[in-house]
């Protein structure tokens, strides 16, 4: 399913969404500066399941949510998710992506932070390295995640996503 909104800055975002066993499984996001369309997400989804594309509004009620909630986070309405979503990686990917989920919306953190808040603080690049292969940006919140010194380090949308995403979280809280 692909799903549109508008950030803050009044630019549009879109949101590519898939899902397996009524389990959100991948999202991809991209906007004008960083464009992927919806043939590039079905590749990386890969073949091993059967895929099948559907308009916004259609699909599968998970997918319906899931367009609901990105749309109310989108508005500054939501500021976290409440959806099942199929977290598929190492035992110690699984652990980052649970912390970064505790990321206050708004909020940031280093990769150093996330690192010792898992018990593992010399684990940094690492956790740079598990927060890369997140799955489900914004649901998984890695656009929270800073380098050393405030740095924005990378990002799978890119970095002009990435600063986007920050200043429309914080445009949301000050509105409220």
């Amino acid at each position: 399913m692909l799903m549109e909104g508008l950030l803050s800055d009044g630019a549009e975002m879109r949101v590519s969404l898939a899902e397996h066993d009524n389990r959100l499984w991948s999202a991809s996001l991209n906007d004008d500066e960083h464009p992927r369309g919806e043939d590039e997400f079905l590749w990386h989804l890969g073949s091993r399941l059967p895929w099948k594309r559907c308009a916004a509004g259609d699909g599968s009620e998970l997918l319906k949510a899931a367009a609901a909630q990105l749309s109310d986070y989108f508005a500054g309405r939501r500021m976290s998710f409440d959806l099942p979503l199929d977290l598929r990686g190492t035992q110690f990917q699984v652990r980052v992506w649970e912390e970064l989920m505790r990321i206050p919306f708004g909020g940031t953190r280093s990769y150093s932070d996330v690192a010792e808040s898992i018990g593992q603080p010399k684990a940094c690049r690492a956790v740079g390295s598990a927060n890369g292969r997140n799955n489900l940006p914004i649901f998984i919140p890695c656009h929270r995640v800073l380098a050393a010194g405030g740095k924005l380090g990378g990002f799978t949308g890119g970095i002009g996503l990435k600063k986007r995403l920050l200043a429309h979280e914080a445009a949301a809280i000050a509105a409220s």
